[in-house]
């Protein structure tokens, strides 16, 4: 009995292990899933850039180098840059940014500006032959022109690049004519204040005060301008009060002269007229103190009169200059 249940479990257990290990049963594959749709995007429309402000600097800038002649004395980059300048226009009506491409142009234009002030500044030092004031400045100015002059329309070369070579060429020779005003305002100013001290010694403030006056404005006026770095003003304002005070001077000494030959004349003949009295008294004296027509001794003829000390009409101005000016300022355009 024992021997069946023996069998019987053992046949139960491997029942259960053959259940157990059995492969399960394979499932089906899932039906593949339709694809999404691609999502198509449209294509980005460029936003529309604002040119007119760049339009407006080169537009500017144009216009003061023709204003400075540039369009006549660099013809053939002037007509370059124009061209340039007319493409980036049509372009940037479109809406295109070409905002670079103007203030490159606006640089080139601005070359051409001061490339065209240099060479007036270089005429007119050499017309006045004022090189030798600042002989350095003028030959680096007369080198950078030569090489502004070099530059050729198809040449890879920036406006900034341009701009460098012309501003150096403007302010070398910029820095000859302030040098040289400056030294001849200052030669002037001493002239003018010797001028004035002449004026001075014969009261000049007080027979003349108006011319006087008018005379210590342009001393002063001189002063003020030279303060404010305009020495080539300076030196006018100086050469006029120098040939104010000098007038007054000779105008008044020769009246001067002339009133003392008068004098002097009048003494003679007072004098020789005292000899012709002093000869009548001894031969026919007069009689007596009351003698009709004969004033006495002590009579006043003349209300007398004060008059102020000449000196208080002077106008005093100071006998030196402080030179405060920087070179670098334009002294001519």
């Amino acid at each position: 009995m024992k021997k069946r249940y023996a069998i019987l479990f053992a046949s139960a257990v491997m029942l259960v292990f053959a259940s157990c290990g059995s492969a399960p049963k394979a499932e089906e594959p899932a039906a593949p899933q339709p694809a999404a749709p691609e999502e198509i995007t449209a294509p980005a429309v460029p936003e529309k850039v604002d040119n007119s402000n760049a339009l407006s600097n080169a537009e500017t800038a144009r216009q003061a180098a023709v204003d400075a002649g540039a369009d006549a004395s660099a013809a053939d980059l002037f007509a370059a840059t124009d061209v340039l300048y007319n493409a980036l226009k049509d372009q940037s009506s479109s809406g295109t940014d070409v905002s670079d491409g103007l203030k490159d142009v606006a640089a080139r234009y601005k070359a051409l500006e001061e490339y065209a002030k240099a060479l007036k500044l270089k005429d007119r030092i050499d017309q006045l032959d004022y090189s030798s004031y600042d002989k350095a400045d003028y030959d680096k100015g007369c080198e950078s022109i030569e090489s502004f002059k070099s530059i050729l329309p198809a040449d890879s070369v920036s406006g900034n690049q341009m701009y460098d070579t012309s501003h150096l060429a403007y302010t070398s020779l910029n820095k000859v004519l302030v040098t040289a005003f400056k030294k001849l305002a200052q030669d002037e100013r001493i002239a003018a204040f010797s001028a004035k001290r002449n004026a001075d010694s014969i009261y000049a403030g007080v027979s003349r005060k108006d011319a006087y006056d008018a005379a210590v404005q342009s001393f002063r006026s001189g002063d003020a301008s030279y303060s404010m770095q305009d020495p080539e003003s300076a030196l006018k304002h100086y050469q006029d009060a120098y040939t104010a005070f000098d007038s007054l001077y000779k105008d008044i000494s020769e009246k001067r002269a002339a009133a003392q030959k008068a004098i002097d004349d009048a003494k003679a003949k007072v004098a020789e007229s005292a000899g012709y009295a002093s000869q009548a008294d001894k031969d026919a004296p007069l009689e007596g103190d009351d003698v009709q027509g004969i004033e006495a001794p002590d009579a006043v003829l003349l209300q007398s009169e004060t008059y102020e000390d000449p000196k208080t009409s002077e106008t005093d101005v100071p006998d030196t200059i402080t030179d405060t000016t920087d070179t670098g300022t334009e002294a001519a355009k």
